[in-house]
């Protein structure tokens, strides 16, 4: 009986130092670093909850270590079930499901929540848009245009007060040329500029016209009487051109091709003394007149005999 006495101690040492590292990697806890975010399930189409969700923390216990290391918030569902609960403060479970068969939920935090029912009401607020990033360079908005001017927003009586601003963002990822139609995403604020999250937006199909435009540069450009024909009797001694110079609107590419406006024509032939006469300016194709200046000017033409 006590033949190999020695043998079976130490058989019997290392089956117990297993069962106990078996049993403490079934016990191991784990606190996951993500915050999961709380869903709402079954609450009543004409009910509506004012209390902010805040995220849900857990800790999970996994018999396979491996497993634990390979977690992330998409692993598990956070959720409360409305089903059955009317208006008024309730009291309810927070309640997580795993979606991986090798890890149990130990803990939530919060465990429960105290939450506001309301009915449901809706509000109009005015709509703004708001453009985030630019159009290709040597581009911009010229304007924007929404479709709908308000938005209607539902949800309970006491959020839909907080409302200071419903914005409509569009995005521009800087390749934008030409006129262009885009959805925006709607969200509206509180007074403080904070997203109230916990209302619907009842029609989001807003979209946004933007008129895209090649950005113009300022220039100043002198101004030449042009003359046709000789005087009847003299010759033109001198011309003064008022205003001399103006400024002008030019698109890039006419730029640098652009040294001098011209007048429209003035013709002398039947000129026999120094007169002055209110003429048009020529405006090329793609140059604009700088607000406040006028398109014509006033030519001086001395005659000597």
């Amino acid at each position: 009986m006590l033949k190999n006495l020695h043998l079976k101690i130490l058989s019997l040492i290392l089956a117990m130092v297993f069962w106990v590292f078996v049993v403490s990697l079934e016990n191991t806890f784990f606190e996951l670093p993500d915050e999961i975010p709380l869903q709402v399930f079954n609450l009543a189409p004409e009910l509506a909850l004012s209390t902010k969700l805040p995220p849900v923390k857990l800790t999970v216990r996994a018999s396979d270590p491996v497993a634990l290391r390979r977690l992330s918030s998409a692993d598990f569902e956070a959720y409360v079930d409305l089903r059955n609960i009317g208006a008024g403060q309730r009291q309810v479970p927070v309640l997580v499901t795993s979606k991986n068969a090798q890890v149990n939920v130990v803990k939530s935090d919060p465990a429960e929540l105290a939450l506001t029912i309301e009915p449901v009401r809706q509000k109009l607020a005015s709509l703004l848009s708001e453009v985030k990033g630019q159009p290709a360079k040597g581009f911009r908005i010229d304007s924007v245009k929404l479709s709908d001017e308000t938005v209607a927003v539902k949800g309970a009586a006491s959020i839909l007060s907080k409302i200071s601003s419903a914005k409509a963002l569009i995005q521009l990822d800087g390749t934008e040329t030409k006129n262009v139609t885009k959805k925006a995403k709607i969200t509206v604020y509180d007074a403080t500029g904070i997203a109230l999250d916990e209302l619907k937006i009842d029609n989001e199909d807003v979209s946004v016209l933007l008129t895209i435009v090649e950005v113009s540069n300022s220039k100043q450009l002198g101004i030449r009487a042009v003359i046709t024909g000789s005087a009847v009797n003299g010759v033109v001694k001198r011309i003064e051109v008022l205003p001399a110079v103006v400024s002008v609107k030019v698109q890039r590419d006419t730029l640098e091709k652009l040294e001098i406006l011209e007048t429209e024509p003035i013709d002398i032939s039947k000129a026999d003394a120094s007169f002055e006469k209110r003429v048009r300016i020529v405006l090329p194709v793609g140059v604009m007149l700088e607000e406040g200046e006028k398109a014509e000017a006033v030519v001086k033409v001395e005659i000597e005999k």
